[in-house]
């Protein structure tokens, strides 16, 4: 969910010279110049007690997160923002040049551990040729109790129209393959069904949602006490649209923002939510459809994992808002159903 629901939103793009630098999250075009304000000056400015480090104590706990061998100092320090749109929002730094820092705010100190522990999540459960969209780690730690973490610098895709039409298929050629592959990771164990009926128990409950959705969801459930659908857990990002794929320096895509992931996830919400961001187009929508329809075992079988997924969410709600929920899940679900029924959706 584009929302506030996860611990860690990151993001802006600055320009520094000629250069323009993009941030993680934010929206393509957004363009936010240098602020002279050091990383020891924004915690001064947001600890009620004004912080304790100068800025040759902070660059040096940057600078031994960078450099682990010590072999030399940070030299530069743009300020990409200072201040976040939502409570959570981390402060973003970029670091001589090619790194990105990002430090939790002091409401939410533990935001940047949230998303490091869930990348290494992750990376750590999944093999190499799956984690392949992850950005390594350069560094993280602690500014007293506030926890930052280091990425490498990556680029937004493209702001225009031309380019986010271009984009769309390079993207999608990169990332739809990525998600099959995440799909048929574990194709050949089914997982016990609990978790998957515990999760449409969730939308069963919410008597805001579509008429549709819930009786959908009562369905599927008999058919998994009874053993008709079969299902595995999947690996899921949980918020993959447009602003969390990035380019890498190499030209490589990059997915960021995993603090709302699950390793024991469910199989098709990330490509709905794929399609809802990039819009891809209908007909290979339907054409992956059809691939996870015949892996999965059946149409019923694709909308239990949409359906597992959204109720996994329901029952994770946090900060957002729940009608902005029951909004979100009535769009995946007719979207889903017009990609299996071949009709346009809307």
């Amino acid at each position: 969910m584009q929302s506030n629901r996860h611990p860690l939103k990151i993001g802006l793009q600055i320009a520094v010279g000629d250069v323009f630098f993009y941030g993680y999250g934010c929206a393509p075009g957004t363009l936010w110049l240098a602020n002279p304000m050091s990383v020891a000056a924004y915690l001064a400015r947001t600890s009620p007690a004004g912080g304790q480090g100068g800025d040759a104590a902070t660059l040096d706990i940057i600078a031994k997160a960078i450099y682990p061998a010590r072999d030399r100092t940070v030299d530069h320090v743009d300020v990409i923002r200072t201040e976040s749109g939502v409570a959570d929002g981390a402060a973003i730094f970029l670091i001589d040049r090619q790194f990105v820092l990002f430090v939790a705010p002091f409401e939410h100190p533990d935001a940047a551990d949230v998303q490091r522990t869930a990348m290494l999540r992750i990376a750590e459960s999944l093999p190499a040729s799956l984690s392949r969209t992850l950005l390594p780690i350069i560094g993280s730690g602690h500014f007293e109790e506030r926890s930052f973490l280091v990425l490498p610098r990556c680029t937004a895709l493209s702001a225009g129209r031309l380019g986010r039409f271009l984009d769309k298929k390079r993207v999608a050629d990169d990332i739809l393959p990525w998600l099959r592959d995440l799909a048929a990771w574990k194709a050949h164990a089914p997982d016990d069904p609990g978790r998957f009926i515990a999760s449409l128990n969730a939308l069963i409950r919410m008597d805001d949602l579509p008429v549709a959705v819930r009786e959908t969801a009562q369905r599927i459930k008999r058919q998994l006490r009874d053993g008709a659908i079969r299902p595995w857990h999947v690996p899921m990002h949980g918020d993959l649209w447009r602003n969390n794929v990035m380019r890498r320096d190499d030209g490589s895509l990059a997915v960021i923002d995993w603090a709302g992931s699950e390793v024991d996830g469910y199989g098709i919400y990330d490509l709905v939510r794929f399609k809802q961001s990039f819009n891809i187009a209908d007909a290979r929508y339907r054409s992956e459809l059809r691939w996870y329809a015949e892996l999965m075992g059946g149409e019923d079988a694709v909308m239990a994992h949409l359906l597992g997924a959204l109720g996994h969410y329901a029952d994770r709600l946090g900060e957002f808002p729940r009608e902005r929920f029951v909004t979100l899940a009535a769009d995946c679900y007719a979207l889903l159903n017009s990609g299996l029924s071949g009709r346009p959706h809307g």
